[in-house]
């Protein structure tokens, strides 16, 4: 965080809960913080990682079921 600067509390937070957008926000505003950015970027992409391919599995899993 940027010393003076707002805490906002999604800066806490795990990437899971967060929606794409306050996912970035939070990780530009923990990097402008003093944050390992190439870590921000990492645990970023993971997070959205492990979620695109969460919603391909659910829709594989349906359209094999109907099948």
């Amino acid at each position: 965080m940027e010393p003076g600067g707002e805490h906002h509390p999604e800066d806490d937070m795990p990437f899971a809960e967060l929606d794409s957008r306050a996912r970035a926000d939070a990780a530009l505003r923990r990097i402008q913080g003093g944050a390992d950015p190439a870590r921000e970027a990492f645990d970023l992409a993971n997070t959205m990682n492990d979620e695109a391919v969460g919603r391909l599995t659910k829709r594989l899993r349906r359209l094999f079921r109907r099948g």
